[in-house]
C-alpha cells in the first residue's frame, strides 16, 4: 500500500494545473446495513482539457498519457483530451461480521486497492474513456484497517473475521467506455433536463464484464456534465464539464438504471478455490436515485443505489448510499 501512496503523491505533484478533484464514499451505513459491498472510497483528479496543440499548460503526467495514446491510435483534432488518476478501495464482508471463522456459505472477507490511470477523448456531447487499474487484493489493500477505523468512528463493533480474508494477489484491469448525452434541454427561464447513456467493458485479472446504463436528470442552474454513476468508483467521467463554472447555487435530481453481464470475478473464483460454496450470478442490475447541490466551483452529491444479488446464495438486494464532493480548481 505504501508504494501506491508514493506513486499517488508523485502524480499529484505533477498535476498542479488539475481542473477537478473529487472525493467519493460509498457505505451501506447510509442504508442501515453492513454486508457484502460494505464500503468504497476514492480520491480522484482530472487535468484541464486541451486540444494538445503545443499546449504549454499540459502537465508531465498528461503529456505521457496523451503521448502514449497518440503513438497507439492518433489524436482527433476535433476532440478534447483530459488525463487523470485515482486511488480507490473496496471492502467486502459477509453478512455476519461477529464470527471469526470462515463462513463458507457467504461471500468471504476481501479488500481491493487500485491505482487508476485514465484518459478521456471528448466533446460537448460524448466521450470515450481508456483506463488501466493496477490493484492488489488481500491484506495489502488496507481494508481491515479502514473498516475497523470507520466502525470506531460510528460506534459499531469491529468485524471479527478479517483473519480469514482472501490472500494477496496483484491485478491489472483495463476499461473501455463510450458515453453520450442523447437529449438535453436548457433554458434560463425554466428547468434544465438531460438524458445520458453509456456502455463499456472491463477485462483483466480482477474482473471481466460488460455494462450499460442510462440516466435522466432534471434541475436548475446545474453544471452540464456526463451523468455517470457506474461502475462503482470508476465514475470520473462525471468530472468532464461542458460548463466550467456554476454561478451561484444550483441543484439537480437524477435517476437511472445500470446493468452488467459478468464474465469473471477474481474474488468469487478465489473463494471457490478456498472452499466457499458460492457462485456468482451472470446478470446484475442496479437502480439509482440521487440529488446534487452546486455552488460556484463546488458540487456535493448524495444518492442511494440498490444492487441485485451478486451470488445465487444471496437473498435480496444490497442497498447503500454515497457522498461525493468535487472541487474545480
Amino acid at each position: 500500500m505504501k508504494h501506491y501512496k508514493k506513486l499517488l503523491s508523485i502524480l499529484i505533484a505533477s498535476t498542479l494545473s488539475a481542473d477537478q478533484f473529487s472525493f467519493q464514499l460509498y457505505n451501506d451505513f447510509f442504508a442501515g446495513t453492513d454486508q457484502h459491498f460494505t464500503n468504497g472510497v476514492a480520491f480522484s483528479w482530472l487535468d484541464d482539457s486541451s486540444e494538445h496543440k503545443k499546449d504549454s499548460s499540459v502537465n508531465a503526467y498528461s503529456e505521457l498519457m496523451i503521448g502514449s495514446f497518440k503513438a497507439l491510435s492518433g489524436l482527433n483534432s476535433s476532440k478534447r483530451y483530459s488525463a487523470g488518476a485515482s486511488l480507490s478501495q473496496i471492502i467486502i464482508t459477509p453478512i455476519d461480521t461477529t464470527i471469526s471463522t470462515p463462513q463458507y456459505d457467504d461471500i468471504p472477507y476481501a479488500g481491493y486497492l487500485a491505482l487508476g490511470l485514465y484518459l478521456f477523448e471528448w466533446d460537448d456531447d460524448s466521450f470515450v474513456e481508456y483506463r488501466v487499474d493496477l490493484g492488489v487484493v488481500g491484506p495489502n489493500s488496507g481494508a481491515k484497517q479502514m473498516q475497523n477505523t470507520f466502525h470506531s468512528l460510528i460506534g459499531n463493533p469491529h468485524a471479527k473475521g478479517w483473519n480469514t480474508q482472501i490472500g494477496t494477489k496483484y491485478t491489472v484491469n483495463a476499461l473501455y467506455r463510450h458515453g453520450y448525452t442523447s437529449w438535453k434541454s436548457k433554458s434560463s427561464n425554466s428547468l434544465s433536463m438531460d438524458w445520458f447513456n453509456h456502455a463499456g467493458l472491463q477485462f483483466g485479472t480482477f474482473e471481466i464484464d460488460a455494462f450499460v446504463g442510462t440516466m435522466f436528470r432534471i434541475g436548475d442552474n446545474y453544471v452540464q456534465n456526463f451523468n455517470v454513476h457506474y461502475p462503482y468508483l470508476r465514475e470520473e467521467a462525471g468530472l468532464l464539464e461542458t460548463d466550467k463554472v456554476c454561478n451561484g447555487f444550483g441543484w439537480s435530481l437524477s435517476s437511472g438504471i445500470n446493468g452488467a453481464l459478468q464474465g469473471y470475478s477474481y474474488i468469487i473464483d478465489q473463494a471457490q478455490k478456498d472452499g466457499y460454496d458460492i457462485s456468482e450470478r451472470t446478470l446484475h442490475a442496479s437502480l439509482y436515485l440521487g440529488a446534487e447541490i452546486y455552488y460556484n466551483v463546488h458540487k456535493l452529491s448524495y444518492f442511494y443505489q440498490s444492487q441485485s444479488p451478486y451470488t445465487h446464495q444471496q437473498d435480496g438486494a444490497d442497498t447503500y448510499g454515497s457522498l461525493m464532493y468535487s472541487y474545480q480548481f
